[in-house]
């Protein structure tokens, strides 16, 4: 076993050998927006696939995940017994660092928190979100959510941050919350001549 490990390091610092391991200067002047998407509550009683968002300024990286109501913006109206459904929301927000492991390749450990929610959507009440346009006006129409029981959980995990090109980051993490992927960009790249 020993020497496998031995072998499998040896292998990597010779495909490596003009790599530099571990250089923390490589963090300096990231400035990383993203989005992501995966299922979030995992492990609890409520959990959905939700989106979000990360942000990473020079390694240190800050990520949120969040899923539901479901039925929020369901286009039906009820009244009477039937008008509460029930419903949940989960969500994850996690703070982390990159660690630069090679050029392309880093490490990213996390620890957050997880929230769910229950309660019931409310099919008696109609609200209205109006997005205007030059030309167009687009309205929205949703269900109020009436949250009734909230639970938290600490968050904690990993990921990996790929890097094929100096502008895109391509990174998967699993926590013992969610399982999220996604890319950010690197806008500092853009601005760079290298």
């Amino acid at each position: 076993m020993k020497k496998s490990i031995i072998l499998v390091a040896m292998m990597a610092m010779a495909m490596s050998a003009s790599a530099q391991f571990f250089d923390f200067s490589s963090n300096r002047g990231r400035f990383d927006i993203g989005i992501q998407v995966g299922p979030t509550g995992i492990g609890t009683k409520f959990s959905d696939f939700g989106w979000g968002a990360n942000i990473n300024i020079c390694g240190l990286w800050v990520d949120f995940l969040s899923a539901g109501p479901m039925y929020k913006y369901d286009n039906h109206v009820n009244v009477g017994p039937t008008a509460l459904v029930p419903d949940s929301t989960t969500m994850t927000a996690n703070i982390g660092y990159q660690i630069p492991v090679l050029p392309w390749l880093r490490i990213l450990p996390v620890v957050g928190f997880c929230r769910t929610t229950s309660g019931n959507t409310d099919f008696s009440t109609i609200n209205a979100e109006t997005t205007t346009g030059s030309d167009y006006v687009d309205v929205q129409l949703y269900h109020d959510y009436i949250r009734e029981h909230s639970w938290n959980y600490l968050n904690y995990g990993g990921g990996l941050v790929i890097q094929p090109i100096k502008w895109v980051n391509i990174y998967g993490i699993y926590t013992t919350h969610a399982i999220y992927g996604g890319l950010s960009f690197n806008l500092m790249a853009f601005r760079s001549n290298n």
